[in-house]
């Protein structure tokens, strides 16, 4: 699962205020067509184009008029799916930040200083990328239902992965 691989992997990002870094410690499964909850399911729109691939690549929306989220595309060309990064710990380039200011998905973006100008981005050769790092060890990994969502079929799955005792997870 490409969700739970994603954990304790570095996020880095070379902007406009220099390289900026942070370890991927909270995470959400979106499963496109087949999940209700997920901006794909009813389809390819000019929005959601990212979703259906390639992987690897940024997909960045703005929701509640106030935050932008990244997730990472995750399914082969034309099969929406993506994986919602929810917290991370900084690493580099934040200046004094406190320990949770990368734990919500809209702090993440804000932090890192992303927008939906950052759709579409390969996540392996652009100024945004993920990038190797061990792997988490499996008693530190912890699941649950995704936060957030309306009442959807596919809520209560437990598709939100974290790090146990992480200052970079989110609060539900």
């Amino acid at each position: 699962m490409v969700a739970r691989d994603l954990l304790g992997k570095v996020l880095l990002y070379d902007g406009p205020s220099g390289r900026r870094a942070a370890r991927i410690v909270e995470v959400e499964a979106y499963l496109g067509r087949a999940d209700p909850a997920s901006h794909a399911y009813r389809g390819l729109t000019p929005r959601t184009a990212p979703m259906f691939g390639p992987p690897g690549r940024s997909y960045v929306y703005f929701v509640y008029g106030m935050y932008h989220c990244l997730n990472v595309v995750t399914e082969r060309d034309g099969v929406a799916g993506a994986v919602l990064l929810r917290g991370a710990e900084p690493l580099a380039g934040f200046d004094d930040a406190e320990p949770d200011a990368l734990a919500g998905p809209g702090k993440l973006t804000r932090a890192f200083g992303l927008t939906i100008e950052h759709t579409n981005l390969d996540l392996v050769r652009s100024i945004l990328t993920v990038r190797d790092a061990p792997p988490v060890p499996p008693r530190r990994v912890a699941r649950s239902a995704r936060i957030g969502l309306n009442d959807h079929a596919t809520t209560h799955k437990p598709w939100r992965l974290y790090v146990r005792r992480s200052s970079g997870v989110s609060r539900p």
